[in-house]
């Protein structure tokens, strides 16, 4: 199964709580073939996601570093920046379990599951809950309102969060299909994410 993505970057989050690896990945496009300063430019972004994100993770969570891909050709260029300070979530209250998140739901213009993405915001805090089910409104409010700034901050700098689609009805596409993210959706349901955990 191939990872290219047509001026594709592939961003990556990678952190730990309590010692656990966490791994967050989105794919950003240009409008032509990535370069490095263009994977600089992503990995900023994708740090001021993280800063807008850190009121509502727990600061069990620490970040480790973020990771900028080019995904156009195979064996592209890669960036790492290592978040040694200020790496934490800032959240109050007790670390929910490992495997509840916020599911922040990212929609294309088009319906079916090739048009669809999802990102799971775990290391949740007691005092986002409203219940054992469900986090307050205000705080999916907060998960959306970050996103779409993240959204607003790849515009600004010529780039669009996307939907990777890898299959087309359980087949291999020959090439990745990136379709753009124009809307976001967070409700008060906690989910699992269960088959996402090391353990």
């Amino acid at each position: 199964m191939s990872d290219l993505v047509p001026n594709g970057i592939k961003l990556e989050w990678n952190a730990t709580q309590n010692g656990i690896p966490i791994v967050n990945r989105m794919y950003v496009t240009k409008t032509s073939a990535p370069t490095s300063a263009d994977l600089d430019d992503a990995i900023t972004a994708a740090l001021s996601f993280f800063n807008g994100l850190k009121p509502v993770l727990h600061p069990s969570y620490v970040l480790q570093n973020i990771t900028a891909t080019d995904v156009h050709v195979a064996n592209g260029t890669q960036v790492v920046l290592p978040v040694t300070t200020a790496n934490v979530g800032t959240g109050t209250g007790a670390a929910m379990p490992a495997n509840a998140a916020v599911v922040i739901s990212l929609r294309t213009s088009f319906i079916g599951r090739s048009f669809r993405g999802r990102f799971y915001a775990g290391a949740l805090c007691g005092s986002n809950m409203s219940d054992a089910q469900n986090i307050i409104t205000s705080a999916a409010s907060f998960y959306a309102g970050a996103m779409e700034d993240f959204i607003d901050a790849l515009n600004a700098i010529n780039m669009t969060l996307v939907v990777v689609s890898r299959f087309a009805a359980g087949v291999a596409r020959v090439v990745n299909l990136a379709t753009e993210i124009i809307s976001v959706i967070v409700d008060t349901k906690i989910d699992s994410q269960r088959r996402r955990t090391a353990n």
